[in-house]
């Protein structure tokens, strides 16, 4: 009798060990890590999206799907399907897209070309992001641009009237704009732009840190 006491009381003893032990092992961390900084976000190599609840969460792979009889959507690791309504934001071995809902203005789109339907895809970034989306004018897919100062800035829609007063502190670049707008194809032109004035307040910046 005591002999089998025994056996039940190390039987207990063993399963609390065995259960305190599991409670107080951190758990593998997942592949699809939630990212707490910007870290992520700042890296242009990095595969992530970032949900509608503020959760940035990395990938190993996103691809973009879309098909005669499927709706477009992004394929993370080869298994997850993630619906543009789900999503603010995305970024893949491809680019980097915001949600329209992220847009101050513009037209509403559902074309899905090269990214998800109404998605903006950011062709440039720095100290002013510039970023294009498609939409269709009633016969064929045209581009859409906008213009972001500093990456939390409003996203807004590209005129010539908003652009130079982004740049109004950077003569090089309000001169080269001026003269160039009537003589450039739109995108040609905001590329430059947005590379000049980039460059220049990089410049400043540099030139500022070293004389601290």
């Amino acid at each position: 009798m005591k002999k089998i006491k025994s056996i039940l009381l190390l039987s207990a003893v063993s399963m609390t060990v065995l259960l305190l032990t599991s409670w107080s092992t951190p758990k593998s961390s997942s592949p699809q890590s939630l990212v707490d900084n910007n870290l992520l976000l700042d890296n242009p190599n990095a595969v992530f999206v970032v949900y509608k609840d503020g959760k940035v969460v990395q990938y190993q792979s996103l691809k973009f799907v879309k098909g005669v009889f499927t709706s477009p959507h992004l394929l993370a690791d080869g298994k997850v399907k993630i619906n543009p309504s789900e999503i603010l934001a995305f970024q893949n071995e491809n680019h980097y897209a915001v949600s329209q809902s992220q847009i101050a203005d513009g037209r509403k789109s559902s074309v899905a070309l090269e990214t998800l339907p109404g998605f903006a895809v950011r062709l440039i970034k720095g100290r002013l992001n510039l970023y294009c989306k498609k939409y269709y004018n009633g016969y064929v897919a045209v581009n859409e641009y906008f213009v972001q100062l500093g990456q939390d800035g409003k996203i807004q829609k590209y005129s010539p009237e908003l652009m130079e007063s982004i740049i109004q502190d950077d003569p090089e670049a309000c001169d080269y704009f001026s003269k160039k707008i009537n003589n450039l194809h739109k995108l040609d032109l905001l590329q430059s732009t947005v590379s000049m004035y980039n460059k220049t307040v990089a410049l400043n910046e540099t030139f500022a840190s070293s004389s601290r």
